[in-house]
């Protein structure tokens, strides 16, 4: 199991973090420690893609709400796109589709934050 995380800037003042992989037992740490990581050097604007995401558990689920709610005190969001159509049948079981704002691309994510 492997997960490779690139973090770079959208937009001003936004960032996008780009999962490719598996989020699962053996992965779901180096997640949580790196979301946890960018959410402390203050950024409150995240945009998440999991387009090359093959594989999500509960636990990364997990982390996934956390850090909204983690963002959302800070006065930011945190919104999804690309998702895979295993992690897309995740978050319409679990019901997250309606806790979180799911975007087909990139650029309507970052519209999204300026309102």
């Amino acid at each position: 199991m492997e997960l490779k995380i690139e973090v770079r800037q959208a937009a001003e003042g936004v960032t996008l973090i780009v999962l490719r992989g598996e989020i699962g037992t053996e992965t779901v740490n180096q997640f949580k420690d790196r979301v946890d990581q960018i959410v402390n050097e203050g950024q409150t604007k995240l945009i998440m893609d999991f387009q090359e995401v093959n594989y999500l558990n509960s636990m990364g689920l997990g982390v996934v709400a956390a850090t909204l709610k983690k963002v959302k005190k800070g006065k930011g969001d945190l919104k999804l796109i690309n998702l895979s159509p295993a992690v897309q049948e995740l978050f319409e079981l679990t019901r997250l589709t309606k806790v979180f704002e799911i975007f087909e691309s990139q650029e309507a994510a970052v519209k999204s934050f300026s309102g």
